[in-house]
């Protein structure tokens, strides 16, 4: 006998609504978000939308409970990492149902997130989206039209720029008086400098074509990797596209005062190619940005508004900031 699928549940559909009644503001945004960028460890939620980090724990794990998160530990060794969320079966139906198809037809596969959570390139992805929250955390305090108001994934830079580049994502820093349009290279080491330095003429024909010489900001792991990559970029030519180097502050070289490691990206750790001291991503704006007027920014408006097209990228600040 052919067994019978069995229909949907009524009661399930009743539940996935009670569970959508119980989102606020801010937990449908962090939704967005990692819809866009697939994977945040729970301290990188608590610098993006919190204030307490016990507040975020507790939060997160009241949407772990819901299905609306899912999330999974690392074991390295003796001790286990951090925990690492992405999008749940009910937060994937709620967020499809907001864009009016089905979870499959909005592309979300369990399978595939939790293949993610295992797969060497999580390491890679969590250290990019590290970049940007430090910088959309030093954000928090400005108004909305400055600081980090763009922050794309990699799958959507390669979306629109793949026939030249590929970055590991892509943002925009506003100061008062310039805008900072960048990509991001997040270098793990896996890859041999020749690599990393064949990545260089696919921004320039992209700055060539696009009229854009958007500045490129490398991340090394270490200082000694650091030098020997900029060396190789000194004595190469890459157009007219600015490049500016870091790498993390040596352990031993870093004062308390100057606040936790994964914040470091927002210090002045961003050497350009044609500078001799180090400068902070606002310091980068204003010196590689375009000059701006003091237009409102229409990218950092309330969610509220009905011209806003919800699948373009989440703006990298939560809605309604809560403690």
């Amino acid at each position: 006998m052919t067994a019978r699928r069995a229909p949907r549940s009524a009661s399930g559909d009743r539940l996935l609504w009670e569970v959508a009644g119980r989102l606020t503001p801010r937990d449908r945004w962090l939704l967005t978000m990692l819809a866009e960028h697939q994977v945040l460890t729970g301290s990188q939620i608590s610098r993006l939308c919190f204030t307490n980090p016990r507040t975020a724990q507790s939060r997160l794990a009241l949407l772990h409970r819901l299905e609306v998160l899912d999330r999974a530990r690392r074991y390295y060794g003796p001790t286990t990492g951090p925990h690492h969320y992405t999008l749940g079966p009910a937060g994937a139906r709620i967020l499809a149902a907001q864009r009016g198809v089905t979870p499959a037809e909005f592309g979300y596969r369990r399978d595939r997130l939790l293949t993610l959570l295992t797969s060497p390139r999580l390491a890679h992805l969590v250290g990019t989206n590290t970049l940007f929250t430090a910088w959309a955390h030093a954000s928090r305090t400005l108004p909305a039209a400055h600081g980090l108001t763009v922050w794309w994934s990699e799958q959507r830079a390669a979306a629109l720029w793949g026939a030249f580049v590929r970055p590991d994502g892509y943002g925009t820093w506003r100061t008062p008086t310039h805008r900072l349009d960048f990509h991001v290279e997040y270098d793990t080491g896996s890859e041999s400098l020749t690599q990393v330095m064949g990545k260089l003429p696919g921004y320039a024909r992209l700055a060539e074509a696009s009229g854009i010489a958007s500045p490129l900001l490398i991340w090394l792991p270490s200082a000694g990797r650091e030098i020997a990559l900029r060396a190789r970029l000194t004595a190469a030519t890459h157009g007219t596209v600015p490049i500016a180097t870091a790498s993390p502050t040596p352990l031993s070289a870093t004062r308390p005062e100057e606040g936790p490691a994964d914040l470091e990206a927002a210090r002045a750790l961003w050497l350009p190619l044609d500078a001799t001291r180090r400068a902070t991503l606002p310091q980068l704006a204003d010196r590689y940005g375009t000059p701006t007027g003091p237009a409102p920014f229409p990218d950092a408006e309330s969610e509220d508004n009905d011209d806003s097209d919800d699948r373009d990228a989440p703006f990298p600040r939560p809605p309604d900031p809560r403690p």
